[in-house]
């Protein structure tokens, strides 16, 4: 186990892994929901960063579909 099996690296330490681990345990639906309800890593974060997780969340919502 190494950091690549932490999928992408968002920013601010919050990577893939985690933010799957937050859909499936925390029931987080969001980019807001993760970076400001259950974390403040939006704090640390970039425009660039939040938006890229923000993409991730919509990705997630189509492969759901």
């Amino acid at each position: 186990s190494d950091a690549t099996d932490l999928g992408r690296d968002f920013g601010a330490g919050l990577t893939e892994a985690e933010l799957r681990w937050f859909t499936t345990h925390e029931f987080a639906t969001t980019a807001d929901d993760v970076l400001w309800r259950r974390t403040k890593l939006g704090l640390r974060m970039t425009e660039d960063e939040t938006a890229a997780v923000d993409a991730w969340f919509a990705a997630q919502r189509l492969a759901a579909e």
